[in-house]
């Protein structure tokens, strides 16, 4: 039979996953993430590669070639919901599945709970623990607009509307039972000595900081859950398993179970030593989280982005790196397809010894090549633009640029933005002792001269031509940029970027300094199912597909083109938002995320 393509399922893969279900000969079932011991699910060198005659809508990837039903169950267990991924997103959903009564069964790949070493911001909104600290937050319709300026109105605002709405009293909900501290600011230091605290990020914000004057606005009010949100997710779960749940670890999730319907019904999922177990259920959540170390996917959704290396921690009982689209393969076989693009790597470069501070910018040529008072996330992006060269830091071949600055930086760091990856409070020597707390951390914004002078790869020198030499930049292209800059800071007026004038410092007092900025690296590939309100994951049609809901970065819409850092930690505030949200709905709940309050 000819099968004929729309350009939505074939850049989606919705048909596709019919053609490829057909070519495994599963009716009615269908399969999930296979070769889950590899690190990265393939090179990418096995994929098939369409013959001359082949029509681009007729092309299936090889992620789309689905393993065989197990031949053998050793065991079949009875749940009224199935949560696949214990991650943010899937903690939430068992302990809200819970609530509502289900019995549940959560599987998970990774041999206990463990949460991704960096990740512990939380962009939420308007929980007790903003409150009693003070925080306020912009306006609804402030903050989902600029997120969604930032991603080029490609996201859904429901979506964004929802989060900004509950994300407050959800943090808090998952929190509860936790034993930990709060700090009153990002530099107060801990009054106990308890493993667990929050401290607010950014906070007070810096003086005289207004988003409204802003090019790239950052708003106030995330907080950061320290050593990491290991300790949130133990107690989501301590509170699920008391009503009842069943974790289950070092299982991995193989294949969705669909019925004549097209109704899910369960799944198969198997152990290290390839056991399996059939779980049959009235509704399944996938929560997997994303698809960074799946090669394959990466080469047919995003081949742009292959300069990134994804930093992710978490491993599977194999020993595995976890985060290999498991939950995302599931849906695409059972008849999902992915939102179409662009799918938006968060590839946060944090800059050098001053963060990502708005300073001169050097391409391996000499040559400045943008306006430099943008995010890490948007450095990353205009980098990849750039030519590269051996980097002395790394040792890599992926130097992109050096950060030209000079002696006056301590002066000058409180004039630069507010927000993530930026430096901008300068303790002098005598005063560094009050600070141990933020000082030990990473990334908060906060420096001495010991610690910027100390940092491996930094280039200090007398001369400019002294600084070209010793970054192996032509001296006469180094001193001709920095004269060029020069004269523009002194006139106020970026005639060739249009930085703000606030943020063009001369490169003028020796001793100067330069810090090469290699390429990013990626945390998280964000890009999923696309679903409904509900969070159930639509067909080719449109049609939802029933028992089945996705979340966290399984879960469609909410980022896309560009991860913002508009809120830092929106990442982990949505996917405990929508996290709980599958939980209720899985459970019965019929709740739609809506941004009308």
């Amino acid at each position: 039979m000819e099968k004929k393509f729309s350009r939505r399922q074939f850049l989606g893969l919705g048909a596709t996953a019919a053609v490829a279900a057909g070519a495994a000969g599963l009716a009615g079932c269908a399969p999930a993430a296979p070769a889950e011991s590899e690190p990265m699910a393939a090179t990418g060198t096995d994929a098939p590669t369409p013959a001359a005659s082949t029509a681009p809508g007729e092309f299936v990837p090889n992620f789309m070639v689905a393993p065989e039903v197990p031949a053998e169950v050793a065991e079949t267990l009875e749940a009224d919901v199935l949560v696949i991924g214990l991650g943010l997103s899937g903690c939430a959903a068992a302990k809200a599945a819970a609530e509502q009564g289900a019995k549940v069964i959560a599987v998970e790949k990774s041999p206990e709970l463990a949460a991704v070493s960096m990740a512990g911001d939380f962009g939420v909104i308007g929980s007790k623990i903003q409150k009693d600290l003070g925080i306020e937050w912009a306006g609804k319709d402030v903050i989902v607009n600029q997120l969604m300026k930032d991603m080029c109105y490609r996201p859904t605002p429901d979506f964004l509307g929802y989060w900004y709405d509950h994300s407050g009293e959800d943090f808090d909900w998952f929190v509860e039972g936790a034993d930990f501290e709060v700090l009153k600011s990002t530099a107060a230091n801990q009054e106990t000595d308890k493993p667990c605290y929050i401290r607010p990020k950014c906070f007070p914000p810096l003086e005289g900081y207004d988003y409204k004057t802003e090019y790239y606005p950052y708003f106030h009010g995330t907080i950061t859950t320290n050593p990491n949100m290991q300790w949130t997710l133990e107690a989501a779960v301590a509170a699920a398993e008391s009503m009842g749940a069943q974790m289950i670890y070092g299982t991995w999730g193989e294949q969705l179970i669909v019925d004549d319907a097209g109704r899910v019904t369960g799944a198969y999922v198997h152990d290290a030593d390839g056991v399996y177990t059939q779980i049959n259920a009235k509704a399944v959540v996938l929560a997997t989280g994303d698809w960074g170390n799946n090669q394959d996917m990466r080469d047919y959704f995003v081949p742009w982005a292959n300069e990134f290396m994804s930093f992710y921690t978490t491993m599977d009982a194999a020993g595995n790196v976890g985060n290999t689209g498991d939950g995302h393969l599931m849906g695409l076989w059972a008849g999902a397809h992915m939102e179409l693009g662009p799918h938006a790597p968060m590839t946060h470069h944090m800059g050098g010894p001053l963060g990502v501070d708005g300073y001169l910018q050097l391409n391996i040529n000499g040559e400045r090549f943008m306006n430099e008072d943008i995010p890490g996330q948007n450095i990353a992006d205009q980098l990849s633009r750039v030519p590269a060269g051996p980097n002395p830091a790394s040792g890599a071949n992926d130097l992109r640029s050096w950060q030209i600055f000079d002696s006056k930086w301590p002066t000058e760091i409180d004039k630069m933005p507010d927000g993530h990856g930026y430096v901008n409070h300068f303790i002098p020597a005598e005063e560094v002792a009050n600070y141990g707390t933020v000082l030990a951390g990473f990334g908060l914004g906060y420096t001495t001269q010991e610690m910027v002078e100390g940092t491996e790869g930094l280039v200090v020198a007398n001369t400019l031509d002294e600084l070209a030499e010793k970054c192996n930049l032509p001296v006469d292209a180094v001193k001709a940029s920095i004269e060029r800059y020069n004269e523009m800071c002194a006139a106020g007026h970026d005639a060739d970027f249009g930085k703000d004038p606030r943020r063009l410092f001369p490169v003028s007092e020796p001793p100067f300094y330069a810090y090469p900025f290699g390429s990013a690296g990626m945390l998280v590939l964000m890009g999923g199912l696309e679903v409904n309100k509900k969070l159930q994951p639509l067909n080719a049609e449109g049609a939802p597909i029933e028992g089945l809901y996705a979340t966290g970065n399984v879960q469609g819409g909410r980022y896309l083109v560009e991860y913002p850092v508009t809120v830092a930690g929106i990442s982990l505030g949505t996917a405990l938002t929508f996290g709980r949200l599958a939980g209720m709905n899985a459970a019965g709940a019929d709740i739609e995320a809506t941004t009308q309050a």
